[in-house]
C-alpha cells in the first residue's frame, strides 16, 4: 500500500434544478435527463473553492482520498473519504462520518438513494450522476456532475471537482 500526504483542492458549482429525481424513481411523472431539460436558476453563483490537507491511499484494488471537513463546508467535525476501485474508476463513493454521516454513490447514468444523517435528523436524498471523469491516478482529478434532491425539496445540480497535489 502507498500512503501519501496530499493537498486537496475541491471546487463546487451548484445551481437549482426544477427536475425531481424522486418523481422519476416513484413513477409519478416522466423524466428525461438530457441536458436541455435541466433548468438553471437565473441567478447563478460562481464556483466555491476550498483547500485542505489529506492523505492518499493506493492499494492494488482501491484508491482512497481522506480528509477532515472544515468549518467552511458546514460539516466541521466530519471526516470524508472519496474512494473507488481501480478496476471501476467510474463508480466513485463519498463517505462522511462525524457530525454528518452519509455515503453518496456516483455512477454515470444511475440513481442512488442515500441517507444523510445530521445531528438533528436523518433524511433521504436521491443522487443522479450525469458524468464521472476519474483521472486521479494519471492527472490527479475526479470530476462529478450530479443532481441531488432531498425528498420534497428542490433538486440541485452540482459540478464537483477534487484535485490532489503532493506535499
Amino acid at each position: 500500500m502507498i500512503k501519501k500526504s496530499i493537498r486537496i483542492k475541491s471546487t463546487s458549482f451548484r445551481e437549482a434544478s426544477d427536475d425531481s429525481v424522486f418523481n422519476q424513481i416513484l413513477g409519478d411523472e416522466p423524466f428525461d435527463m438530457d441536458d436541455e431539460d435541466i433548468e438553471q436558476e437565473e441567478e447563478e453563483q460562481g464556483p466555491i473553492e476550498m483547500f485542505s490537507e489529506g492523505e492518499l491511499y493506493v492499494t492494488e484494488e482501491r484508491v482512497i482520498i481522506a480528509y477532515d471537513e472544515s468549518e467552511l463546508t458546514g460539516m466541521e467535525g466530519s471526516h470524508t473519504q472519496v474512494r473507488f476501485e481501480r478496476s471501476h474508476p467510474g463508480l466513485v463513493t463519498m463517505m462522511r462520518h462525524g457530525t454528518v454521516n452519509t455515503i453518496l454513490v456516483f455512477e454515470k447514468g444511475k440513481r442512488h438513494i442515500c441517507t444523510y444523517q445530521t445531528e438533528y435528523m436523518p433524511f433521504e436524498i436521491c443522487v443522479f450522476t450525469k458524468e464521472v471523469r476519474n483521472t486521479l491516478l494519471t492527472d490527479g482529478r475526479i470530476e462529478l456532475d450530479y443532481i441531488v434532491e432531498i425528498r420534497g425539496a428542490q433538486a440541485e445540480r452540482t459540478q464537483f471537482t477534487i484535485e490532489i497535489f503532493e506535499n
